[in-house]
């Protein structure tokens, strides 16, 4: 009993500990959070606030224990010597440490062999859920709501209180009489409660021991228990008023779990689609691409004028021009790397990561864009680079031995564009079942139709293709096999007119290619009419919904300081029971000191000015709250409408982006045929200075292919914005969305490099 009795007086001194209270109030607020949680619109996933030891966030650490962090060393003499006093020498009693980042947390990213970080839209997401120093922010704000809610819960709550406390005194010195030595012990207990009305109701056991260690009078023991009911009956009466701060917190959590729901959809999209994240990322990798492909257009322009200009075909004027337009493209790769290389080191911020961190983007959505297949790609650059060999050679013409080499050469090329052929053939077949397929909504007929057009104007290209390659290939052999020394010039004469056959075959194929890519690009469909979106955005808009239960906050708060106007009258009652003088039992109460008091206190109303001006301002408050909620709907209905018809324009401005290419790409082919035509035949190009046009046709391609890329991105990001206007996004527990991706499609292009300059339509 003793050894009980001495546990609990220590455990009561002591208190419980550190770790005992934190896991309290986790157990505590978690499930306020999780029954504020109604439907899939307000989910919010797992709210534990311990990041996991994979984060960058994490702490290796106990949290109710952690070590003395390193300090700033100016700071740390502060510490040490606050005002000029010896500091606690207590700091370190958890130990130290020489880190604040947790170490090795690089290793859970999965990094490749060279250190590398792989990213595709959702691993991007999964990394920013799991080291993003704002989203554990946002976590974090929500529990401390809840946390707060706690309080006000428990100011509700019977709230028990005990103690004790011994004095020993001694008076005079030497012996009685003079000498007194007491021990006395006074403790105390009861509990409070505060009622939902307004009323308090307050209890007390109260008594004390006394011992006289001189003159042997032993122990007197006095006790005393009271009760006592406050109730307001004016002024501070009624569960409306009394309530008012529990009620708020309790909706205040609903707000924040509300506002934290709609914070993840947004982190998502902030993260993967939108202009500052991984898609707007893809497009400056697009554009970088496109501006490779226009160095490498510029180089062979610039080889073209350069040769011509040996021919005296063109001038020196020219030349300098080419060159001019080289540099350019240099210069649009290095700002194009540059422009990329700061928005990867912001997007790394976006995720939690250090700058410091090598990052590649998984390419698949650009495969859209890839709008010749990559092997046909190859060849014809392998085939550009034949032709200008044999340009090389106009000035010296080879022996009849390097001629027939080239000649082989010549045939392996035309037996790879029998099976660049056959990839066109594939992409035609894909090409006429899209054109043959209903219209989708908002689809336009009329590009329909051009592209039913445009399919059957090219659908022959691969039998004429075959056709022609057999012929060709017979002729190459036959060619070659005329070849002599006597003949070098003819039969160098006709292997340049086999290679122009060739490139015209190839050409021909491409440009069927490079067609059926570009017109099977689709974009997703979106719901679009107007009053029943912006219907289902009134009705789910969790932003809205907060807002409107705020205007009945704001009336609220008009009845509580309307209440505070009135006069103060409140009743006590106190019942109290006391042992008799000199009693020896704590718990012993005489019925005749027991006393009953009941009394009514009034103030009145005489100085209410701040009331006054608390109540007008809660009028005022009020008024606002409701404007603030019309405004708010309409931005709602402003947001959705306007993003429809962003999208509308979106899709219009992918059309004609997609008539920009294929218009641009017919400019660039017939320039470069233009380029080495007689002087007469340049100006059917529509006159002025024909390395001129070549240039402004090679930027114009290249716009339009960063204008494609970009108009169709951009209606991707408009097609998840309307879904976060319409609150429909939703997210799994991991923070991942189940409903935003667009209908795939099982035959879309493949992925390779970026697309090439095709050749002009037919």
């Amino acid at each position: 009993m003793r050894w009980g009795l001495l546990f609990s007086l220590t455990l009561l001194a002591v208190g419980c500990s550190r770790s005992y209270y934190r896991q309290q109030a986790d157990a505590e607020t978690y499930p306020l959070v999780s029954e504020r949680a109604f439907g899939p619109s307000s989910a919010v996933g797992s709210m534990n606030l311990a990041p996991p030891p994979g984060s960058r966030l994490a702490d290796p650490f106990p949290p109710d224990s952690s070590p003395k962090p390193p300090d700033d060393p100016a700071a740390a003499m502060f510490m040490d010597r606050p005002g000029g006093f010896r500091g606690s020498k207590h700091w370190g009693r958890f130990g130290h440490t020489d880190q604040i980042e947790p170490p090795g947390w690089e290793a859970a990213l999965g990094l490749d062999a060279t250190g590398t970080l792989k990213l595709d839209q959702t691993r991007a997401a999964e990394v920013a859920l799991l080291n993003s120093r704002e989203y554990q922010a946002a976590r974090e704000q929500v529990y401390l709501v809840a946390l707060a809610l706690t309080l006000n819960r428990f100011e509700f709550a019977t709230q028990w209180f005990g103690g004790f406390g011994p004095t020993y005194s001694r008076v005079g010195a030497g012996s009685l009489p003079t000498e007194a030595n007491t021990l006395s012990v006074a403790g105390a207990a009861g509990f409070s409660r505060f009622l939902p009305a307004g009323g308090q109701l307050l209890t007390n056991f109260a008594n004390s021991f006394v011992w006289e260690f001189t003159g042997n009078t032993g122990a007197v023991v006095n006790g005393s228990f009271t009760a006592t009911l406050i109730q307001p009956l004016l002024r501070g009466f009624g569960r409306d008023v009394r309530l008012e701060d529990l009620t708020q917190a309790e909706r205040e959590l609903l707000y924040a779990v509300r506002t934290y729901a709609r914070f993840r959809k947004l982190f998502w999209a902030g993260v993967a689609v939108q202009p500052d994240g991984y898609l707007g990322l893809l497009l400056q990798v697009q554009n970088l691409r496109n501006a490779r492909e226009n160095l490498q257009a510029q180089e062979e322009n610039y080889l073209r004028t350069e040769f011509a200009f040996q021919g005296n075909r063109r001038s020196v004027v020219d030349v300098d021009q080419a060159f001019q337009g080289l540099l350019q493209a240099r210069q649009q790769i290095l700002n194009a790397e540059v422009d990329l290389e700061t928005s990867l080191d912001r997007f790394k911020r976006q995720l939690g990561l250090p700058p410091r961190l090598k990052v590649e983007l998984d390419d698949g959505p650009l495969k859209l864009f890839v709008v010749l297949d990559p092997a046909v790609d190859k060849l014809r650059a392998d085939l550009t680079a034949f032709e200008q060999a044999r340009n090389a050679e106009l000035g010296a013409l080879p022996e009849a031995d390097a001629i027939k080499a080239a000649y082989a050469e010549l045939a392996k090329l035309a037996e790879r564009t029998d099976g660049a052929v056959e990839s066109v053939a594939d992409d035609l077949k894909r090409w006429k079942a899209d054109s043959e397929r209903p219209l989708k909504p908002g689809e336009e007929k009329e590009t329909r139709d051009r592209s039913a057009d445009l399919y059957r104007r090219n659908a022959d290209v691969p039998d004429e293709g075959r056709k022609a390659l057999k012929k060709l290939a017979a002729d190459i052999a036959d060619h070659a096999k005329q070849v002599t020394g006597a003949t070098r010039k003819e039969g160098w004469e006709q292997l340049t007119r086999d290679t122009k056959a060739l490139v015209g075959i190839l050409d021909d194929a491409t440009t069927a290619q490079t067609l059926a890519r570009i017109y099977r690009i689709d974009l997703p469909s979106v719901p679009t009419e107007e009053v029943s979106a912006v219907a289902e955005a009134k009705a789910n808009r969790l932003d809205l919904m907060t807002q409107q239960a705020r205007v009945t906050d704001a009336w609220r708060k008009v009845i509580v300081a309307a209440n505070a106007l009135r006069s103060d009258l409140t009743l006590t009652s106190t019942v109290a029971l006391n042992t008799a003088p000199g009693a020896s039992q704590p718990l012993a109460f005489d019925t005749r000191l027991t006393r009953l008091t009941v009394g009514l206190q009034f103030d009145g109303p005489l100085n209410r000015l701040a009331e006054r001006n608390l109540y007008r301002v809660a009028l005022i408050n009020y008024q606002q709250a409701r404007r603030a909620y019309t405004d708010l709907s309409d931005q709602v209905e402003q947001e959705v409408r306007l993003t429809l018809r962003n999208l509308r324009q979106a899709r219009l401005s992918f059309e004609i982006a997609r008539q920009q290419l294929i218009a641009a790409a017919r400019q660039v082919a017939n320039e470069r045929i233009l380029l080495n035509a007689p002087p007469r035949l340049q100006q059917q190009g529509g006159g002025g200075d024909p390395t001129l046009r070549t240039l402004q046709a090679l930027a114009q391609l290249n716009a339009a292919r960063n204008n494609l890329a970009g108009t169709f991105i951009r209606y991707e990001q408009l097609r998840v914005q309307l879904l976060l206007n319409l609150e429909a996004l939703q997210l799994d527990d991991r923070g991942l969305p189940t409903n935003a991706a667009p209908p795939a499609d099982a035959d879309a292009a493949p992925s390779g490099p970026a697309p090439p300059v095709p050749a002009p339509p037919k």
